[in-house]
């Protein structure tokens, strides 16, 4: 089966970080929120987490995540504004009210993740410059976005195959060459959203 996983460590293990995951967990948001000048940014680049408990409601602003391994594991109300998370395995995660804007999801594997009421809208970073969220070819099949922020997000061709996007504010979001098969999504809320190229072999339920 692609992209399953077993009891195995896929990538690096937890074991082999420099102090331990608390530890740089700690140092991290001591980088944040001293402005850089304590603390060191948190890297956890291609790191197998499963198993571990210490993301809900952390603060992992702009923490370097590219393919680390997430599956299943609970960041509710995570701050994770301008994370790098491409690649990263988020199936099964529970995200719900997390802080994404801005966050760089670019082929990240988010099917069935919990992401109902997050926030995967712009970020403000510097003179009024906006950071999308981008979802670039990120695999999204049955994520559940309800009542996310989705304004100005950039999925395009991703696969949102019966993804729920009820509720959802998609204005100005990009969906360019998007896989939208069975997914649930409300117009009233799609202003201004680009559906150009969509492919969807079942029309998307407009609820």
């Amino acid at each position: 089966m692609t992209g399953a996983l077993t009891d195995e460590i896929v990538g690096r293990s937890v074991a082999e970080l420099p102090g331990g995951l608390q530890a740089v967990l700690e140092a991290h948001t001591r980088w944040v929120d001293s402005n850089g000048r304590e603390g060191l940014p948190g890297d956890l680049s291609g790191v197998d987490l499963r198993g571990t408990r210490l993301f809900a409601h952390a603060n992992l602003a702009a923490i370097i995540c590219p393919g680390a391994i997430f599956y299943g594991l609970d960041l509710r109300g995570a701050r994770l504004q301008g994370a790098q998370l491409e690649g990263a395995d988020l199936r099964y995660a529970r995200l719900a009210g997390a802080d994404l804007r801005g966050a760089n999801l670019k082929n990240a594997k988010l099917a069935n993740a919990d992401l109902r009421d997050a926030n995967l809208g712009p970020l403000l970073i510097s003179n009024e410059r906006l950071l999308p969220a981008r979802l670039e070819r990120a695999d999204a099949r049955h994520a559940d976005f309800r009542g996310a922020e989705l304004r100005q997000a950039i999925f395009a061709e991703a696969d949102l195959a019966y993804a729920d996007l009820t509720g959802a504010n998609m204005r100005a979001a990009d969906f360019r060459g998007a896989m939208l098969q069975a997914m649930k999504m409300s117009l009233s809320a799609a202003v201004d959203a680009i559906f150009d190229e969509t492919r969807c072999d079942q029309t998307a339920i407009a609820v």
